[in-house]
This record gives C-alpha cells, structure tokens and sequence, in this order.
C-alpha cells in the first residue's frame, strides 16, 4: 500500500511493500530535474537525507540495463539501473512508469514509457536479476510507481496493437471507445511482472495526468519539469 511521508518538509511517495529499504517517489515538492531550472539544491537535500550520492540515467526508452558501479554517477543511454548494496540513484519520469525491484540487497530502477512497455521491460529487468543473481521471481518484490491512467493515456492503433502483444492476458489495460484506443501503462507492466513469476506487487493508484496533479505530465502540460524515483540499498 502507498503512504506519503515527508523529506524536510517535502512531500514524497512510499509503499509499504518495500518499508524497510530506502525508497520513495518525489511529487511537485521536491523535483530533482527540470530542462527549465537548476534542481540541484534539490538533489542536495535528498542526497544530505540519504547520507550520499545519488546515480542517474539518460532515458532513450528502450530496455537497457546498466549496472551501477563505484564513482559512477551517469549512466548515457539506459532506462535501468541495477544498485547494489550502499549504492543509491534516482530516476526521472514525465508519465512513463517506474518499477522498482528489490530482492536479495540487489535493486532496479527502469522506466517504461510506451515503447519499453512494448519492449518488455519490466521482463527484462526480472530476467536479469534471475539470470545474474539467481533470485526465483516470487522473491522479488515489484512496485509501480505513479504514471499516466488508461482514460488519460490515448494512443494510435498501431501502437495498442503493439502492446496487446506483450501480455497473454488482456483484461486489464486496454480499453476501445468510438473508435479511439486507451491504454493503461501501469496494468500492463503489472501484467508483465505476473506472467513471469512475480507475486508481490505494488501499483501506485496516482496518475500523473489526472487527479489531485501532485506529480508531473509531460503528455498534458508539455512541461520540463520530472517527478523521480529514489532507491537506496
């Protein structure tokens, strides 16, 4: 379950299925990045909260993973990172979603916008930490951040085909109105994740389209500003 806490006053994101591992999704309150303006103050106060310094990634949207090594900060060209323990990055989103994964003092942060989603991205970070490490996936415990809902997130046919295409079950995520196709970015990772073994997940019930707007839309306020995810192990 999702809870809101707070960093020096700032409100950020947490669930339970993770309490006990440093983690949390920043809102409005405490941005990290922005095309717009310097976050580095920003960044200082999440840095000083954590007691160190943070990784981060330049998203191309597809599914490359990198791990995160000693006196590396950023990483060009990967949308996952894969922390160890003692290592801690952040992550920044628009409407994509974040997944979180944790098992075993091993952690990944992935982003997945609409052609990660259809890439299998949430897969391919699962079968990493099975290849790699030898964790079974019902030891994995999977989070979903906040990102676009399915009444916000209209898409082309091509593109709802494309996606239909990467889950055997189709329940959940999609949806055809007078001609138009939605799709629900957070009901087919959650899909994803389930279809290859993983049992414990969490999905954030926040859009970042709709709603209370306490994240940020790039899809409906065309903005530079990004809402992130932060893991420490």
């Amino acid at each position: 379950m999702f809870y809101f806490s707070s960093i020096e006053g700032r409100k950020v994101l947490k669930t339970d299925l993770l309490c006990g591992i440093e983690h949390f999704f920043t809102t409005r309150e405490l941005c990290l990045f922005a095309q717009e303006a310097d976050m580095s103050g920003n960044r200082k106060i999440v840095e000083d909260y954590l007691g160190q310094k943070m990784a981060t990634n330049q998203p191309v949207h597809g599914v490359h993973i990198e791990d995160v090594v000693q006196g590396k900060f950023f990483y060009e060209k990967t949308d996952g990172l894969l922390l160890h323990h003692g290592q801690a990055a952040f992550m920044n989103f628009g409407d994509c979603v974040p997944i979180i994964l944790y098992s075993q003092n091993k952690g990944i942060i992935a982003h997945a916008g609409w052609r990660g989603t259809a890439q299998k991205m949430a897969q391919v970070a699962i079968k990493k930490l099975v290849g790699e490490y030898n964790i079974e996936p019902q030891n994995i415990k999977a989070v979903i951040g906040p990102a676009i809902c399915s009444k916000c997130y209209e898409v082309g046919q091509d593109v709802y085909e494309q996606l239909l295409g990467t889950v055997s079950n189709q329940d959940c995520g999609f949806c055809q109105d007078n001609g138009k196709y939605f799709v629900g970015l957070k009901d087919i990772n959650r899909q994803q994740l389930l279809e290859c073994g993983v049992e414990q997940i969490d999905v954030c019930p926040y859009c970042t389209a709709c709603g209370e707007k306490l994240f940020f839309s790039y899809r409906f306020e065309k903005t530079g500003y990004r809402h992130s995810a932060v893991l420490k192990l």
